[in-house]
Formats: C-alpha cells, structure tokens, sequence
C-alpha cells in the first residue's frame, strides 16, 4: 500500500506543480482529515497539511488565500487517496473509500502504525499516517 499511497502523492504533487521530497521530521503541526480504505487493505489514513501549504494549495486552485480549512482538507484527502484507488486497481489491489472526516489542528494524539512523510517544495512536510483496522 505504501508503494501505491508514494505514487498518488507524486501525481498530485505534479498536478499542483509542486515537488515532493524525502522528509524525516515528526509532525509539527497541520490540519488533518482522516479518510478510511477497506477492501484488500484496511486502514485508517490520516493527511496532515501544514496550514502554509493549504495557502500554497488554495492560491493554486483559486488564486487567493481564501479557503475553508476543513474542506480542502478533505479535499487533498479526497484526491490522493481516489488516485490511490486508481492506481490500485491497476495493479490488481481493490478497496473502498470512505468520506473524509476533518479532524482539525494535529495534536499529537493520532495513534497509527506507520507514517509516509514528504517535503513539500523544500521546506515544511506534511504527512500521511496508517492505522491498520
């Protein structure tokens, strides 16, 4: 599933012409939508954005700085996990998706499995946390 969740995050990196690298931080800070996957594999994933990054997304998408939290929150969640079905299906791995819930600020009581982490242009990560179900 990593493999699967590292490609979704690349096309949609490419998609809002931003870079995504390796990052080795623990998580800082963020909004965080939670979206669930059950199938083949079953998680709970965790997106969390840093707010400077959902300013970099929002002026991408709509060219201002003016943007719900909680909805393009969700909405990064949406679109890299829908990616991930996508290339799943591909390579024959099936699962379902649930709608995302916003969770809000990331206060350090997330608890999960394992962790994806990616620089986001060259300075503040953001991170994609599993919890098996």
């Amino acid at each position: 599933m990593f493999n699967i969740i590292k490609e979704a995050v690349k096309n949609f990196m490419d998609s809002i012409e931003a870079r995504a690298d390796k990052c080795d931080e623990e998580i800082k800070e963020g909004f965080v939508s939670k979206i669930s996957i059950s199938g083949d594999e079953n998680y709970d994933i965790y997106i969390i954005v840093p707010h400077e990054k959902l300013s970099y997304i929002a002026n991408y998408y709509f060219g201002d700085n003016n943007y719900d939290a909680k909805d393009l929150t969700n909405e990064i969640a949406n679109q890299i996990i829908g990616n991930a079905k996508i290339i799943a299906a591909k390579k024959n791995v099936s699962f379902n998706i649930g709608v995302p819930e916003f969770l809000g600020e990331f206060n350090g009581n997330i608890n999960y499995d394992d962790m994806l982490s990616f620089r986001f242009n060259g300075d503040k990560c953001f991170y994609i946390l599993f919890k098996g179900k």
